[in-house]
Order: C-alpha cells, then sequence, then structure tokens
C-alpha cells in the first residue's frame, strides 16, 4: 500500500481511508478496468466483431491484463475475480446466446486465452516473424474464440 500511495501521490493513512487492504484496492481497480473495457465493446452483436474490441480495449486499457497476470503469477485465484466480472459475463451472455452448453466455462477459458494472447502478444508476434505491435494477433485470436460460439 505504501508504494501504491506513493505512487498515487497521497498519504498511506488517505489510501486506507479508501480501502481497508491492498486485495481490495486491486479489486477495485479491476473492477473500473473491465467496466471500461466492456463499456467500449457492448456495441458490437456479432461474436467476432465483439471480441475483437474486448481485446481492442483491452490493449487500450493495458493494465487489465498486466494485473490479472500479475495476479495468476502470484498465485491467487482469479476465478472469482474473473466470473464476477462485466467482461466475462459480457462474453457468457454471448456464448449463452448462441447456444453453448456451459457460458460460464466458456467465458472463463475464452478470457484467460485473451489475456494471456494480450499479454504475450509482441513475443507471439516476433516468434512468427512479425513486427511486436502487429494487431493481426490479435485479430486472429479475436476469430478463433468466436468460433467456439455455436451459430456464429
Amino acid at each position: 500500500m505504501r508504494a501504491i500511495a506513493t505512487e498515487a501521490g497521497c498519504s498511506v493513512g488517505l489510501a486506507y481511508s479508501y480501502f481497508a487492504s491492498k486485495d481490495e484496492l486491486i479489486g477495485a481497480a479491476l473492477d473500473r478496468m473491465a467496466k471500461r473495457i466492456t463499456a467500449e465493446a457492448a456495441s458490437a452483436d456479432d461474436p467476432r466483431e465483439a471480441l475483437l474490441a474486448l481485446l481492442d480495449s483491452m490493449r487500450a486499457n493495458a493494465a487489465f491484463p498486466r494485473l490479472l497476470t500479475w495476479l495468476v503469477l502470484e498465485g491467487h485465484d482469479v476465478s472469482s475475480v474473473m466470473s464476477g466480472h462485466p467482461l466475462m459475463q459480457s462474453v457468457a451472455g454471448l456464448a449463452a446466446e448462441r447456444g453453448g452448453s456451459d457460458p460460464a466455462s466458456t467465458a472463463m477459458t475464452m478470457g484467460l486465452l485473451a489475456i494471456g494472447t494480450f499479454t504475450y502478444s509482441a513475443m507471439l508476434n516476433q516468434a512468427v516473424g512479425r513486427e511486436p505491435d502487429d494487431p493481426r494477433l490479435l485479430e486472429s485470436a479475436a476469430a478463433m474464440y468466436a468460433d467456439w460460439f455455436p451459430g456464429s
């Protein structure tokens, strides 16, 4: 909390007056980022377009996948964090509308794959001989994830 307060330019006491713990602060940050990402991607009806919009929004809000990746690497179980987020609920809703047998699991799997794709896109792009920031990897991933939806 001390490092977070220093970076925010406030005292540790002020940080604790808003958040009881570092976990509460991280949860609030994830909620805020997930709502922003979901709102930016909510207008697409086609699964491919919706997922591409989600990935584009995650790229624009890069702290979200980085924070989730850090939590996983630190040994936190992010399944409860992810399943309750508007982002995952939107993906689960798309899966349910398309007749998916287990929309929540589909959303969780797609979410983790999307975060992995986003987090490691520069390295994956370089591995296939593309520039690190080439967006085609994310577009390919969105198309692949959308294929999981029946009727898409």
